[in-house]
């Protein structure tokens, strides 16, 4: 049987999987991000609004407007070109993460620095993906790209335009990737949570609180 998600346009599709009604029934970063807020006391707006911010890049019309372009391939934990190497593609990653960590923090509006912060569960969930990197705990040791021409050469890249290892959700259970997926947001979102109710706390303190779960979460094969 086709894969309903064939029928999509082509820059909905290199990531976990979301939801689009009429297209896709399938929910992958969405489901991801109802684990991930599991113990953490959040009003039902909040968590729409970071349910907002984890499908934007994907279904978002600004997301899918700028989808392709190479540099916006680090929010979705892929290499931004076919000869970029791993190393840069993460420390490309985590530059997006703490430049977003950073906007979202500044931002007095609620809902709009949660839907900034459902963006940084986006990129984290991704990196999680089998389609998007090969990994050991926190270690990448290698980011796929994304891209037309990927299967003519040799190497595991991204599926084009699809890709099944993007499917967060099998038999009604998260996958186990999808499950450390969710465990590593629970934590960025306990630490973006604590830095936002603790807006008085020392600068080099919140950075180093930050650089501390980056390298929990993403380190560069020679790290």
């Amino acid at each position: 049987m086709p894969d309903p998600l064939l029928g999509l346009p082509l820059l909905v599709v290199a990531g976990w999987v979301v939801r689009v009604p009429l297209l896709s029934p399938r929910e992958g970063h969405e489901a991801i991000t109802r684990a991930a807020w599991d113990g953490l006391a959040l009003t039902d707006g909040q968590r729409a609004a970071l349910i907002r911010g984890v499908r934007a890049p994907d279904v978002s019309l600004s997301g899918l407007v700028v989808f392709a372009l190479p540099s916006r391939q680090p929010r979705h934990a892929l290499r931004a070109h076919a000869s970029t190497t791993t190393e840069d593609g993460v420390d490309a990653m985590r530059a997006f993460v703490v430049a977003r960590h950073h906007r979202a923090l500044e931002m007095a509006d609620d809902r709009r620095r949660l839907e900034q912060i459902g963006e940084i569960l986006h990129c984290i969930q991704d990196s999680y993906s089998p389609a998007h990197a090969d990994r050991d705990g926190a270690r990448i040791v290698r980011m796929k790209h994304w891209g037309p021409f990927d299967r003519r050469r040799d190497g595991d890249e991204h599926g084009f335009p699809t890709d099944v290892r993007d499917h967060a959700v099998v038999d009604g259970a998260l996958t186990a990737a999808a499950r450390d997926a969710a465990t590593t947001c629970n934590r960025y979102l306990g630490l973006a949570l604590h830095q936002v109710q603790g807006a008085g706390q020392p600068g080099d303190v919140a950075d180093a609180a930050l650089t501390a779960f980056l390298d929990s979460w993403a380190l560069s094969p020679a790290a």
